[in-house]
């Protein structure tokens, strides 16, 4: 019985064709892996706040004059953070009213160092042309970490290049799990040729 060699070649080709897939599937599935890895870690907070990230607003006075508001405050926290400040106006017999005001400079907004007798100017004409409404406002002052003071790396690239080192470590591994050796076929790569007639 004669065999047809391109049988040979159909079957050996299927094996090397099925030796392939299975080696994607195997990359495929570390590679899906490495993607949920990172999913998570872009979803966690970059930098979580120790502890003693906490600030403390102490000595809140303002004066009016003319046109013009000046709210004085200590602001007592770690020095190595800016701090995110806002104002709020208040009323003391209405509770449910507050007020950010816009037309703000000085010690608020973003980067803000802490110290002592720092100040807000509120420009308040041109939100309250009459002036304060009523006698019984007062202002809270209001901080959030913010970003950490220029000197030194940022905690955040120490994390993101943390990440990428376990990520990399991780792909590797599972790249070299999946990756078998694709058996070679039987009788070299090709089969002989059929003879002539």
């Amino acid at each position: 019985m004669h065999q047809d060699p391109f049988s040979t070649l159909h079957d050996s080709s299927q094996k090397s064709l099925m030796g392939v897939l299975q080696s994607f599937q195997g990359r495929f599935r570390a590679l899906r892996c490495l993607l949920a890895f990172m999913m998570v870690a872009y979803a966690l907070p970059l930098r979580a706040n120790p502890p003693g990230d906490e600030a403390t607003i102490k000595n809140i006075v303002f004066k009016v004059t003319g046109q013009v508001v000046e709210v004085y405050y200590d602001l007592i926290a770690p020095p190595n953070l800016y701090w995110n400040v806002t104002l709020v106006l208040k009323k003391r017999f209405a509770k449910g009213f507050l007020y950010l005001p816009l037309e703000v400079s000085g010690d608020v907004g973003e980067k803000v160092i802490p110290g002592e007798n720092k100040k807000i100017t509120w420009r308040i004409a041109s939100e309250f042309p009459q002036g304060l409404p009523g006698e019984d406002c007062f202002f809270a002052v209001n901080a959030e970490v913010g970003a950490e003071v220029e000197g030194g790396i940022n905690s955040t690239y120490w994390i993101i290049g943390g990440a990428a080192v376990v990520g990399g470590i991780l792909t590797a591994i599972l790249l070299s799990k999946g990756s078998k050796a694709v058996p070679p076929v039987p009788g070299g790569t090709f089969p002989d040729p059929p003879a002539r007639p």
